[in-house]
């Protein structure tokens, strides 16, 4: 029987609480398999608080934090939070943690460091297995721990942290495109890291995150992906954009892009951002698009994402270009046109 393909999507964090509420009940009924919450603490409400509404008001979604940092969170603070979560949901929530690139740039402070992340993910799966931390020289555990098994993957987007994820980790949250080239070397590194650990790809739940964007043409789905497409491009410029086999030419990157806040793949105002990335050539946008993410029709991505299939990628975890908008044209166009294709060819 054909492994199906899961679906989850991103819950931005960024609406008032009765409308994110509104959102997670749509994201199940449209039937989508999970949500992940943004976990970013100046632009989005509270991840868990969400996080434990969503679960009460849910009954089979896959629930998770989308994506949790060692550094605005303790990891005793971290493990409280996904275990009682975990409690309203259980067998349900799973805790995913980074360096957290956009939550560190927001408070003017560096994301976290591997070392860092070892022994986070260290201690959040040491508690919620009911086991004591040493905290500097003061041993302790949740005296609540449940107990049940609750994954503890780690996101990741670079060659060492891949390695250090399928190392440690129970699972793997990777923001690394979505096309052969990048697919095939993201899988090699996470592998290496399992046999270190002495196990196998296959022991890892993997997940690709993918920016996502639906519209009526492709034309208006690339210029909603714009902002980020030019993020990546910017921040991926060499290794591996010519893998996905793309070379960017020398631009000048203008002020106004510095000027977009929190950042071009956050921005607040999604117009100013598609206006201050006019200096990338459409032809270069749509390369990365391609590369990087689903931007496109329904159809278009419905076909992309069976193709994807093929290299065994089959759980998606889907990022709406825009933060700070609600995802109704995501929603809506899984939900007639995208799900409707992939069970005709046996992938739901």
């Amino acid at each position: 029987m054909t492994e199906p393909v899961r679906v989850h999507l991103r819950v931005p964090g960024t609406a008032p609480m009765p409308a994110l509420m509104a959102l997670v009940e749509s994201i199940e009924a449209a039937g989508f398999d999970g949500a992940g919450i943004l976990d970013n603490q100046m632009i989005a409400r509270d991840t868990y608080v969400i996080l434990g509404h969503a679960a009460a008001r849910t009954k089979r979604l896959q629930l998770f934090p989308a994506v949790s940092n060692p550094f605005t969170r303790h990891a005793s603070v971290l493990a409280s939070a996904v275990q009682t979560a975990e409690e309203m949901a259980p067998g349900r929530v799973k805790c995913v943690i980074g360096t957290g690139y956009s939550s560190a740039s927001t408070i003017g402070r560096k994301p976290a460091t591997l070392a860092e992340m070892r022994a986070c993910l260290g201690a959040v799966k040491a508690l919620l297995a009911g086991r004591s931390v040493d905290w500097n020289g003061t041993p302790a555990g949740l005296s609540y721990a449940s107990g049940r098994h609750i994954p503890v993957l780690m996101a990741a987007s670079g060659p060492k942290a891949m390695e250090l994820a399928g190392e440690i980790a129970d699972g793997v949250l990777l923001l690394i495109g979505f096309n052969r080239p990048l697919v095939e070397r993201a899988l090699d590194h996470v592998e290496r890291g399992a046999r270190r650990s002495g196990r196998r790809l296959e022991d890892l739940e993997v997940i690709w995150a993918v920016r996502t964007g639906t519209a009526a043409t492709m034309a208006e789905a690339r210029r909603v992906a714009r902002p980020v497409a030019v993020h990546w491009a910017i921040r991926w410029e060499g290794e591996v954009l010519e893998q996905a086999g793309i070379r960017i030419p020398k631009l000048k990157v203008p002020d106004a892009v510095n000027r977009i806040y929190p950042d071009l793949s956050h921005a607040e105002d999604w117009e100013a951002a598609i206006a201050a990335t006019a200096f990338m050539p459409d032809e270069i946008v749509a390369q990365v698009c391609d590369a990087l993410g689903l931007a496109g029709t329904p159809e278009y991505c419905a076909q992309r994402i069976c193709e994807m299939t093929k290299l065994g990628a089959r759980n998606l975890y889907l990022m709406p270009f825009q933060t700070f908008a609600a995802p109704e044209p995501e929603i809506t166009a899984f939900r007639d046109v995208i799900f409707p294709h992939l069970r005709a060819a046996g992938l739901r």
